[in-house]
């Protein structure tokens, strides 16, 4: 009798002991999330050296991103400030102080209406020429500095297709030498995971190329407002000589 009893509570004993092992073990229905549900943090134990690669590259691209937004502006390279004290200078007759105030400044205005004050003795042709060098030299900075957003945007990718070919080639590997770690893996599965990486490239690369597209168009309005405002001061430095 007592032999019975001590069987039956070993019983419970062990189907308690697997009840326990099974809940540590849920499933990820159990958690709420349907079987073979992909979270962020498996994403990322899945992709590898590349992904952090891309979210390194996301890191810096969300930085950079944020910084010419904030001050790749008309108003930043083309103040309306300058042009008026600019303008005012250079009516007066005072072309040295014009200069030597558009030499304590960075902005792109500053630097070519600097250029074209510097050779305000010479003729026509050549204050304009010297602006439209130190303007195309400012030019081609804007254009370098938005660049590294299309650099990034066209990397991206090919790091992700990197790391998807990379995945797919241990997944053949590891299938071909039958390792027991992937017996019952199906084909699915590993190109599913190998794809994680295209997919980290393409989220990074859609959203900086846009950013890259619209810092385009602002350059481009920058680069058209100095125009206009360099052929107006090329005339304002004649007329301040009393040429025509």
């Amino acid at each position: 009798m007592n032999s019975t009893k001590q069987a039956a509570v070993g019983a419970l004993l062990a189907l308690g002991t697997a009840g326990w092992a099974g809940a540590q073990e849920a499933p990820p229905a159990a958690q709420g999330l349907p079987p073979g549900a992909l979270t962020l943090m498996t994403m990322i134990q899945q992709g590898g050296a590349v992904l952090w690669v891309i979210m390194g590259l996301a890191f810096i691209a969300l930085v950079w991103a944020l910084y010419l937004l904030v001050t790749l502006t008309a108003g930043r390279e083309v103040p309306k400030k300058l042009v008026k004290r600019a303008q005012k200078q250079i009516k007066e007759g005072d072309l040295r102080g014009a200069y030597q105030m558009c030499a304590e400044r960075d902005e792109l205005l500053a630097n070519v209406l600097a250029a074209g004050l510097k050779v305000a003795g010479h003729d026509r042709f050549v204050i304009q020429e010297a602006m439209e060098s130190e303007g195309a030299r400012g030019a081609a900075k804007l254009w370098q500095r938005i660049s590294y957003m299309n650099n990034i945007a066209t990397l991206a990718p090919l790091l992700g297709l990197l790391g998807t070919v990379w995945g797919m080639m241990q997944a053949f590997t590891a299938i071909s030498e039958d390792i027991a770690q992937v017996q019952g893996m199906s084909m699915a599965a590993s190109v599913a995971k190998a794809m994680i990486t295209t997919a980290g490239g393409l989220a990074l690369a859609i959203p900086a190329m846009a950013v890259y597209f619209y810092l385009r168009g602002r350059v481009t309005r920058i680069i058209a407002t100095l125009e206009a405002e360099a052929n107006e001061f090329v005339e304002l430095i004649v007329a301040s000589r009393g040429e025509r």
